[in-house]
């Protein structure tokens, strides 16, 4: 297998394009700003354009056969590898991972060891029994199926998570056979090119993953556009998730769309409430509300209002927000690009009557934003109704489990949803009638088993689970051969 040299040791030369095995540049690059010190460049990158995506389709096809028939053992043995690699290098793809993001510095690191053990649940689900055998009314006839690959995948990411949110993504793509045109948010883009550059040095062969970095709305049509498109996998916005879609709609192609980060929370009397106070806090600012299922809204029984509320605004107050850098924090600065969307977000909300009971804007420099909580917002107003893509959470207050649980089903977003409460049959009732994908009952919004299928129902109504099995089924399909023997 032919190992190939990083992109740019130091991303200064925009060479961050990979297709068929090589690093290049284009005409035109973009810098991107630490989101800590926004004055500071932490990478000059490439802006691809369409001419780009079809000569990395070009090589995914070239590519697609061979990788195809190569042995699931070969295919797995290089997922474990990344996984190895990743971990040995745990500092330098956290601090790139900071560098884009502002997650704090140990987030980042669990976020790549999430990744690690993303690569090495695919690495042996590829080595698990597929297919099946059918009885036949032909005595020398065998009727069986078999698992083969879709083809040609595109995967497009958000910046929010760049390490996990691609894995769960490329692991199961590329470990199932096929092969990858990789389009990652802007802001991510200094990560993609750490993760591509750890699969390549893993032992992936030339073409099967090919990576194209710069802006999506001039790349959208070719993205899609592309004759030898199988399979689209993406996570984002649900604005940018819908147009790809529409892309793609009058072909016959796998489509896995999911974005829309609103989660909702429910907090009935009968719950363990500091124990609430602290999931929910973890769940909504720990990764300073970037996370696609986090912690957006919570609704509080009437009873226990006051009581929570001051739990809740104790556990924030005790949150680290400075550095990202720096151990101690908890939570670092939000995007460059969504700082002022969030304080507009506020602004929009302040107007509107809600009333912030704890944090706010910082404006001491940076993109720092302190964790913020809000009350006295209608169902119908902004907070509610719109991604915010920040440290911000609203507290509603409700008379009782199905007001609440009106609430939580109102949202157009279904990425998740949790119930604080001791009663059993209450939860159980929860699990069934929520809308959400993923349910927790006395539990954070962190959804972080690599097994498990996560991701919303209604989101944008693609009806594709993501991960665990579920990615298996989307990235293989299953081929009927009839095999009788001669005479």
């Amino acid at each position: 297998m032919l190992c190939l040299p990083t992109s740019s040791a130091t991303l200064t030369d925009g060479a961050t394009l990979l297709i068929d095995g090589e690093w290049s540049s284009a005409d035109h690059t973009f810098n991107r700003f630490d989101p800590s010190v926004a004055h500071k460049i932490v990478g000059t990158f490439a802006s691809a354009t369409p001419g780009h995506v079809s000569r990395a389709y070009e090589a995914a096809a070239g590519a697609q056969i061979g990788w195809s028939h190569a042995p699931a053992v070969q295919r797995a043995n290089i997922l474990r590898h990344a996984a190895d690699l990743l971990e040995m290098r745990i500092e330098k793809g956290a601090r790139r991972l900071t560098a884009d993001t502002g997650k704090a510095i140990r987030a980042a690191r669990a976020e790549i060891l999430y990744s690690a053990a993303l690569l090495r649940y695919f690495a042996g689900e590829l080595l698990q029994p597929s297919g099946e055998f059918y009885p036949s009314a032909d005595t020398r006839t065998a009727v069986l199926t078999v698992e083969v690959p879709v083809g040609i995948a595109c995967v497009v990411t958000p910046w929010s998570f760049p390490f996990a949110l691609p894995t769960s993504k490329l692991a199961p793509a590329i470990g199932f056979g096929n092969t990858v045109v990789w389009k990652p948010a802007q802001a991510a883009s200094g990560s993609a090119v750490f993760l591509t550059e750890t699969l390549i040095e893993a032992g992936l062969p030339s073409g099967v993953l090919n990576l194209v970095t710069g802006d999506g709305r001039s790349l959208s049509t070719s993205l899609t556009g592309d004759v030898r498109l199988a399979a689209l996998s993406f996570a984002g916005s649900r604005d940018v998730g819908l147009g790809l879609r529409k892309g793609v709609a009058d072909r016959n192609i796998r489509v896995e769309v999911g974005g829309g980060e609103k989660s909702p929370a429910v907090v009935l009397a009968d719950a363990d409430l500091e124990d609430a106070a602290a999931q929910i806090v973890r769940g909504a600012m720990l990764t300073s509300g970037t996370r696609c299922a986090t912690v957006s809204h919570v609704y509080v029984q009437h009873s226990v209002m006051a009581e929570f509320s001051s739990l809740l605004r104790e556990r924030v107050s005790r949150l680290v927000v400075g550095d990202p850098y720096d151990e101690t924090t908890d939570t670092g600065p939000i995007s460059v690009d969504q700082r002022a969307t969030v304080a507009e977000d506020l602004e929009h909300a302040h107007d509107e009557g809600a009333h912030v009971i704890f944090g706010g804007m910082d404006n001491q420099g940076g993109c720092s934003m302190k964790p913020t909580v809000t009350t006295g917002v209608a169902a119908s107003r902004h907070l509610l109704r719109e991604e915010i893509f920040g440290p911000v959470f609203v507290l509603t207050e409700v008379e009782d489990f199905e007001a609440a649980l009106a609430g939580t089903n109102g949202t157009r977003f279904g990425p998740g949803a949790g119930l604080f409460t001791s009663d059993i049959a209450i939860a159980m009732k929860f699990a069934r009638r929520s809308n959400s994908g993923v349910v927790h009952i006395n539990h954070g919004a962190a959804s972080d088993e690599p097994d498990a299928p996560l991701d919303a129902f209604e989101a944008l109504g693609s009806m594709c689970r993501g991960q665990g099995k579920s990615a298996r089924a989307f990235f293989t399909t299953a081929k009927t051969v009839y095999l009788r023997t001669p005479n």
